[in-house]
C-alpha cells in the first residue's frame, strides 16, 4: 500500500511540474508575442482572474490560497 501513495505522489508531482511549466511559457509567449499567442487565450488575465477571485473571497480565499501555496511548495 506504502508504494501505491508513493506512485501516486511522485505522479502528481510530476504533473504540478509540468502544469507550472507550461503556465511558465504561456505567460513568456503571452509578454513576446501578445495576447492570445497559445491556442488563442489570455493566460495573464486567467491568472489575475484566479487571484482576483480568491482575493474577494476574505478569509476563505486566504485560506485556499495558502493550501495551493502549500501543494506547490512541497517537497
Amino acid at each position: 500500500m506504502e508504494n501505491v501513495f508513493k506512485y501516486f505522489n511522485g505522479f502528481f508531482k510530476g504533473l504540478t511540474g509540468l502544469i507550472m511549466t507550461v503556465l511558465g511559457l504561456g505567460v513568456a509567449a503571452e509578454v513576446l508575442f501578445g495576447s492570445g499567442a497559445i491556442f488563442g487565450m489570455t493566460v495573464i488575465d486567467n491568472v489575475m482572474g484566479v487571484i482576483g477571485d480568491l482575493g474577494g473571497a476574505g478569509f476563505g480565499g486566504l485560506v485556499g490560497l495558502c493550501v495551493l501555496f502549500s501543494l506547490l511548495t512541497a517537497k
